[in-house]
Protein backbone atom coordinates (compact mmCIF):
# COMPACT_ATOMS: atom_id res chain seq x y z
CA UNK A 1 0.00 0.00 0.00
CA UNK A 2 1.35 3.57 -0.93
CA UNK A 3 1.50 6.18 1.94
CA UNK A 4 -0.31 9.82 0.77
CA UNK A 5 3.06 11.52 -0.79
CA UNK A 6 3.25 8.40 -3.15
CA UNK A 7 6.43 7.41 -2.66
CA UNK A 8 5.45 3.71 -2.57
CA UNK A 9 5.85 1.07 0.19
CA UNK A 10 8.82 1.34 2.74
CA UNK A 11 9.33 4.94 2.09
CA UNK A 12 8.29 5.74 5.84
CA UNK A 13 4.92 6.64 7.66
CA UNK A 14 2.65 9.67 6.48
CA UNK A 15 3.51 12.75 8.91
CA UNK A 16 0.89 12.97 11.42
CA UNK A 17 -0.33 16.25 10.02
CA UNK A 18 -1.51 14.70 7.15
CA UNK A 19 -5.08 13.90 7.36
CA UNK A 20 -6.26 11.02 6.29
CA UNK A 21 -8.48 10.62 2.78
CA UNK A 22 -11.36 9.01 2.40
CA UNK A 23 -13.81 8.19 -0.69
CA UNK A 24 -17.45 9.07 -1.14
CA UNK A 25 -19.91 7.78 -3.14
CA UNK A 26 -22.88 9.28 -2.75
CA UNK A 27 -23.83 11.23 -6.10
CA UNK A 28 -23.35 9.17 -9.09
CA UNK A 29 -22.84 12.19 -11.23
CA UNK A 30 -19.98 13.62 -9.20
CA UNK A 31 -18.47 9.84 -9.13
CA UNK A 32 -15.54 9.49 -6.13
CA UNK A 33 -14.48 12.25 -4.20
CA UNK A 34 -11.69 12.28 -2.56
CA UNK A 35 -12.47 14.49 0.67
CA UNK A 36 -9.37 15.82 3.54
CA UNK A 37 -10.65 14.76 7.22
CA UNK A 38 -9.13 16.66 10.29
CA UNK A 39 -9.56 14.02 12.76
CA UNK A 40 -9.70 16.65 15.85
CA UNK A 41 -9.80 14.38 18.47
CA UNK A 42 -7.05 12.45 17.52
CA UNK A 43 -4.26 15.10 19.08
CA UNK A 44 -3.88 17.47 21.85
CA UNK A 45 -3.83 20.28 19.36
CA UNK A 46 -7.49 19.38 17.40
CA UNK A 47 -8.86 18.96 20.53
CA UNK A 48 -7.37 22.82 21.38
CA UNK A 49 -8.43 24.09 17.92
CA UNK A 50 -12.04 22.43 18.53
CA UNK A 51 -12.87 24.12 21.98
CA UNK A 52 -11.30 27.23 20.99
CA UNK A 53 -13.81 27.27 17.23
CA UNK A 54 -16.80 26.23 20.27
CA UNK A 55 -15.98 28.72 22.26
CA UNK A 56 -15.21 31.66 20.15
CA UNK A 57 -18.63 31.17 17.86
CA UNK A 58 -20.61 30.65 21.35
CA UNK A 59 -19.13 33.36 22.07
CA UNK A 60 -20.21 35.51 18.68
CA UNK A 61 -23.79 33.91 19.00
CA UNK A 62 -24.21 35.13 22.81
CA UNK A 63 -22.76 38.60 22.38
CA UNK A 64 -23.72 39.52 18.87
CA UNK A 65 -25.89 37.49 17.13
CA UNK A 66 -28.66 37.59 19.98
CA UNK A 67 -28.86 40.59 20.61
CA UNK A 68 -29.91 41.52 16.90
CA UNK A 69 -32.37 38.92 16.33
CA UNK A 70 -34.38 40.02 19.66
CA UNK A 71 -33.85 43.81 18.27
CA UNK A 72 -35.24 42.46 15.06
CA UNK A 73 -38.35 40.16 16.60
CA UNK A 74 -38.85 43.34 19.01
CA UNK A 75 -39.37 45.58 16.13
CA UNK A 76 -41.90 43.41 14.05
CA UNK A 77 -39.16 41.73 11.82
CA UNK A 78 -38.33 37.94 11.52
CA UNK A 79 -35.14 36.91 12.94
CA UNK A 80 -35.52 33.46 11.57
CA UNK A 81 -34.26 34.76 8.42
CA UNK A 82 -31.15 35.68 9.69
CA UNK A 83 -30.79 32.51 11.49
CA UNK A 84 -31.67 30.51 8.21
CA UNK A 85 -28.70 32.35 6.50
CA UNK A 86 -26.43 32.19 9.09
CA UNK A 87 -27.19 28.21 8.79
CA UNK A 88 -26.29 28.57 5.16
CA UNK A 89 -23.00 30.81 5.43
CA UNK A 90 -21.84 27.85 7.80
CA UNK A 91 -22.77 25.40 5.42
CA UNK A 92 -21.01 27.07 2.75
CA UNK A 93 -17.94 27.56 4.86
CA UNK A 94 -17.89 23.80 5.74
CA UNK A 95 -18.51 22.89 1.94
CA UNK A 96 -15.45 25.76 1.06
CA UNK A 97 -13.57 23.57 4.18
CA UNK A 98 -14.36 20.17 2.56
CA UNK A 99 -14.01 21.53 -1.33
CA UNK A 100 -11.24 24.19 -1.17
CA UNK A 101 -11.23 26.11 -4.28
CA UNK A 102 -9.55 24.50 -7.30
CA UNK A 103 -10.46 21.33 -5.40
CA UNK A 104 -12.26 18.81 -8.11
CA UNK A 105 -15.52 17.69 -6.55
Amino acid sequence: MEDQAGDGPGSGPVEPESAPVETVDDDPELGPVEIERAVLNDSEDGRLIAAEFVALFGDFVSNRVRPVLRRIASEGGEPQLLVNGLAELLRQVADSIEFPIGHQR
